[in-house]
Order: C-alpha cells, then sequence, then structure tokens
C-alpha cells in the first residue's frame, strides 16, 4: 500500500483525491478492508473527515447508494496523475457516451483510470471497455520501487511542459520552459509557496523599470536581462502551485495584478530612460501614448475573454497571442544600444495589437461555435481571466465587505 507516499509533500491518497476535486468530482468510496481504514484515512489529509467520504468493503456496496447508471471514475492503482489528464479522460468518455472508457497504466496493468455507468465500472473485468493510450510521462504507477517517489515527482514537474505547450508563446515554449519546469520541481520539495515566487517576480520586474530608466548602456542592458528572468520565474508561480495542488483565486488574481503592474511600470521606466538619454520631450509624448495603447489592450483583451467564455481552443490562442516573447526583443536592442527602437514601436504597435484583438474578438462572438466546456469555465477560475475582471472582482469583493474589527 504506497497510499502514504510523499508527493511533494502530500500523502498520494490525499493527492489523488485533490486531483479528482479539480476535475469536478465531489463524493468518493475507497474500498478498503476494516483493518486497512485507519493508515488510508490518515493518508487523506483535508479529506479525512470529509462528509463525502465513505469506505465500502466491495464496489457492489455502491449500487445501494447511487443509481446504476450514475458516471463514476474509477481508479485502480496507486497513480501519479495531473489534472489534466483526468480532464482528457472524462472527455474522451464524452465522445462515447454509455461505454466504459479506460486507461491502463503498467504491463500488468498495475493500474488504470476508467469512466463509465457504475454498474459496468463494478465488474471484475472491464471487457468490451474502450482503451486510450497514456498522455504524456502520465500516468505513473508506484509499485514498491526504491525510486517510485522520485520518478513520479519528476515526471509530473516534466508534464507541467505539455500543459503549457498550446497557450505558451513560441519563445517561452521552446527557452523557458526548459528552464522554469526544472526550478519549479526544485521549489516544490521546499516551503516556498506560489505567491512567494510571484512577488520575487514582481520585484524583479520592478527593478527592471528601475534600471530601464537609467540614460546609460550597461544599467539598461541589467534591466532587459532582469525583465527576462523575470518572465522566466514568472512562469514558476502557475507551475509550483500546480505540482503543490495549490491553485487558487487568489494567487491567480495576484499573478494577473502584478503582471500588469509590472508591464505599466516597464513602459514608464523605459520612455523615461528614453527621454533621460537624448532630452526629448517626444518621448514623454510617447510615453502617454502608450499608457493609452495599454490600456486599450487591456480592454480588448478583457473583450477576447468574454467571447470566448468556455472554449479552451481561443483560451489557448489568446494566451500565446499576449505572451512575454517581447523580452528577447528587449534584451537583443539593449545589447546593441537600440531600446529606443522599442519604445517608438510600442507605443503605436500597442494600438493596433489592441485593433487586431477587438476585431478577431468581434468575429469570434458573432459565430456559434459549440465548445463550451462547462470543466473548463472551473479551470479558468484559477488561471488569468484577465485585468478588467479582475478588478471587477476586487471592486466588488470590497463593496460587499462590510468593515469589521479584525480589519484593523
Amino acid at each position: 500500500m504506497r497510499a502514504s507516499d510523499l508527493i511533494f509533500g502530500r500523502p498520494l491518497l490525499e493527492r489523488l483525491m485533490l486531483v479528482c476535486e479539480r476535475v469536478g468530482i465531489r463524493r468518493f468510496f475507497v474500498q478498503a478492508a476494516d483493518a486497512e481504514r485507519d493508515a488510508l484515512r490518515a493518508s487523506m489529509g483535508t479529506f479525512r473527515i470529509s462528509p463525502e467520504v465513505s469506505f465500502v468493503s466491495s464496489l457492489a456496496q455502491l449500487l445501494d447508494a447511487m443509481p446504476r447508471t450514475a458516471l463514476c471514475v474509477a481508479i485502480r492503482g496507486n497513480l501519479a496523475i495531473a489534472p489534466s489528464q483526468l480532464r482528457s479522460v472524462l472527455a474522451s468518455h464524452a465522445a462515447r457516451r454509455g461505454e466504459v472508457v479506460e486507461l491502463p497504466v503498467g504491463k500488468a496493468p498495475a493500474g488504470g483510470i476508467a469512466v463509465g455507468p457504475l454498474d459496468r465500472l463494478i465488474k471484475a473485468n472491464l471487457s468490451g471497455a474502450v482503451q486510450i493510450g497514456p498522455i504524456g510521462h502520465l500516468p505513473y504507477a508506484l509499485e514498491g520501487r526504491p525510486d517510485d517517489v522520485r520518478a513520479a515527482e519528476l515526471r509530473l514537474a516534466r508534464h507541467l511542459r505539455s500543459e503549457s505547450y498550446a497557450k505558451d508563446a513560441p519563445l517561452a515554449r521552446l527557452l523557458d520552459r526548459r528552464l522554469s519546469w526544472r526550478i519549479s520541481y526544485l521549489l516544490a520539495h521546499t516551503a516556498v509557496t506560489p505567491s512567494q515566487v510571484t512577488i520575487a517576480s514582481t520585484a524583479l520586474g520592478m527593478l527592471s523599470a528601475w534600471l530601464f530608466a537609467q540614460p546609460r548602456y550597461w544599467p539598461r542592458l541589467v534591466a532587459a536581462v532582469l525583465f527576462l528572468v523575470s518572465t522566466t520565474i514568472d512562469g514558476v508561480d502557475g507551475e509550483l502551485a500546480r505540482l503543490k495542488l495549490q491553485e487558487s483565486r487568489l494567487g491567480a488574481r495576484l499573478d494577473t495584478l502584478t503582471d500588469n503592474l509590472v508591464h505599466l511600470a516597464l513602459f514608464i521606466g523605459l520612455m523615461t530612460g528614453c527621454y533621460r538619454a537624448s532630452n526629448s520631450s517626444a518621448y514623454l509624448a510617447l510615453l502617454a501614448i502608450l499608457v493609452g495603447g495599454f490600456v486599450a489592450c487591456v480592454v480588448a483583451g478583457h473583450r477576447a475573454r468574454r467571447a470566448g467564455r468556455g472554449d479552451r481552443d481561443w483560451f489557448e490562442k489568446l494566451e500565446r497571442l499576449t505572451g512575454r516573447d517581447f523580452a528577447y526583443l528587449l534584451l537583443m536592442l539593449a545589447i546593441v544600444n537600440r531600446i529606443h527602437f522599442f519604445g517608438w514601436g510600442a507605443a503605436f504597435g500597442t494600438y493596433v495589437f489592441a485593433a487586431v484583438l477587438w476585431y478577431c474578438a468581434q468575429r469570434r462572438a458573432s459565430i456559434s461555435v459549440e465548445c463550451f466546456d462547462e470543466s473548463f469555465v472551473a479551470q479558468e477560475q484559477a488561471e488569468n481571466i484577465g485585468l478588467l475582471a479582475e478588478l471587477r472582482e476586487l471592486g466588488r469583493g470590497r463593496a460587499d465587505r462590510a468593515p469589521s474589527h479584525q480589519d484593523f
């Protein structure tokens, strides 16, 4: 029994239950003999006193508690899996309603994940089940090998790249993620939290903005390097949250607000540095133009997110378009001492980008596409929903919250 094995600080059984919870599963039945139940309950962590968790001696007992045709997920074995994989298995079943879809794990097999009607899942063998293949490095079955825990953690960390592949901009996908998942893997074995990583990334970004405001070559070159480091670390907070299963609405909000704060500070610092280096008042006008373009991009991005709500493909395209690959361009221009090129290009390019984004959002909103994914809408709540949406929710929360003695 490997239920108590710690994967990034959490017992394997608790981790499995958290993964299920992430995809919308709320009720759990654990098949175990009486003698095993105390040890298993101790491995459930936050679920050990949940009224939604029950032990059964046989899966046939579930027929007394649930309809025979109830859609269920059966997980056999000591598996390390990611929420994205469980969503994929559920999506495969959604395309074959009424059937049983199974993802076997290992050669024996050592375990597996099956989705289907309850009365078919409780059979000793899943004859006639539609079998699908593994997805990337996972799932991984812990079978008592000495290096099982390390192997499971490495596979979970490497899987981060494939999870973000579709929504990463090209250079982030090619370069940033090769480094960020390794940093996330190391930090996942420490007490560092995702929010602390967000704050560290923000501090680097703000320092970069201050250095860009200097008129000399070397400070601005260091600023470009720091901003590139900041963008790489900016991807670590989300990866770390997924490895530790600590995703939260508060963390997503902090990430969105700090990202936009760094962008705004960067633009102000860059234009200030260009003004101080050239003594040309044109850069003060460009700063006002650029701030207006930044606001236009925020508004257009909000419109685009609303137009594609519930559409995973649209959301991934939007994330690619709004990525931070421009950090590499900034570094190249800083090396050749042509930062002012970026200032001029960004001042007017932001309006072009905002116009294109708005046009695409209008076209997307006018097309009826049957791709609404309720599970993805729930997932979005722990991800970037855009600056305007975050500010609106933040304002609404303050308005609804009455002051108390705990506020002072």
